[in-house]
């Protein structure tokens, strides 16, 4: 046999199964979908978002993993709030980093539970809102279940004090 057909073979086999093990999810795409999963079997569901741009955003913000845990309560108009991190410390903030998005506030019952588990939240968490999808969190994904259980904990009692 020819040395050139071997490498011909070769080249072929290359090109069939090149692509196909880069379809091959990567190790931190299963880690996410894992974590994705373990949070539906808590009730929580996931979508993409954009956050608003703040005053000391140069570009629009990326999309980021969203957790959220739907609303029970069937009224419609539900009072949209959002709290960010911010880059920065301030008197005028609302706890440390975490600073009002727009005009809408919960009820003192929301901000207690807001304070008691801001502290507790690591920095891949950077805003907490509720609105027509329910209770969500925007979290980055970076560490494990003990933080996913941190949130699904904090999201319960948001959706909890917001639904009395």
């Amino acid at each position: 046999m020819n040395i050139w057909f071997f490498i011909i073979l070769l080249i072929a086999m290359a090109m069939v199964i090149g692509p196909i093990s880069m379809l091959r999810p990567s190790p931190a795409q299963k880690r996410k979908e894992k974590l994705r999963l373990y949070a539906s079997e808590h009730g929580l569901r996931f979508s993409m978002r954009r956050l608003p741009k703040l005053n000391t955003d140069i570009e629009e913000p990326a999309p980021a993993p969203v957790y959220y845990l739907p609303s029970q309560s069937k009224i419609s108009a539900v009072s949209e709030w959002m709290l960010i991190r911010t880059g920065y410390v301030h008197d005028g903030n609302f706890h440390q980093e975490w600073d009002w998005q727009g005009s809408v506030r919960p009820a003192d019952s929301i901000c207690s539970i807001l304070k008691e588990y801001l502290p507790k939240l690591p920095a891949s968490v950077s805003a907490v809102s509720e609105g027509n999808l329910g209770v969500c969190v925007f979290w980055s994904e970076k560490e494990g279940e003990e933080t996913l259980d941190l949130l699904i904990s904090m999201l319960n009692a948001l959706r909890q004090a917001g639904d009395h």
